[in-house]
């Protein structure tokens, strides 16, 4: 069991490497994105008190699987990601979580203001990327960013008229 598990995470691992990098450069415009696995060594103390005058060969060296995110949008020589602006750090996660719904398309996701940290022109590649993978889920987009709700198909919202009295909006574009 362990063995298939491992065949199926690493063959999830390694498409959604390959689409994190292919959504990367479509949404930067190019540049390189890639992830890795790390492997972390932690030492856990034993639980014997009789024997707690030898702590390090009580030691248990437990290890643990990450990954790590290397992203480098073009014209930049970025060696880690806390160098990327905000902006820059959105699209790369979202990059990412794209990656993720390619790979196993779930039936609907709700996006809450994920774009909110873009302009307009990366609002745009947004919008590109999200009608791409609409085909497989639907979006929900929780958002008050213009180009984003200029490329939706159905909006709802929230309106206050000058009486102070909330109405519910529906507009069907096509």
């Amino acid at each position: 069991m362990d063995q298939k598990i491992e065949t199926a995470f690493k063959k999830a691992f390694h498409e959604i490497q390959k689409q994190f990098s292919e959504n990367f450069k479509i949404i930067f415009g190019g540049g390189k994105a890639d992830l890795s696995l790390t492997t972390i060594q932690k030492k856990k103390r034993g639980n014997n008190d009789e024997e707690s005058e030898d702590i390090d060969e009580e030691a248990v060296v437990e290890t643990q699987t990450g990954i790590e995110i290397a992203a480098c949008p073009p014209g930049k020589k970025i060696t880690n990601l806390s160098m990327l602006s905000g902006g820059e750090r959105s699209l790369t996660s979202l990059a990412l979580l794209f990656a993720i719904i390619s790979y196993n398309p779930p039936p609907f996701a709700v996006l809450d203001e994920v774009e909110a940290a873009l302009d307009e022109a990366n609002s745009r590649r947004f919008g590109k990327m999200l009608r791409e993978l609409s085909k497989h889920t639907q979006f929900i987009a929780i958002t008050h960013n213009r180009e984003t709700m200029a490329q939706a198909s159905l909006l709802y919202g929230v309106t206050m008229g000058a009486d102070g009295i909330s109405q519910l909006l529906s507009v069907h574009l096509d």
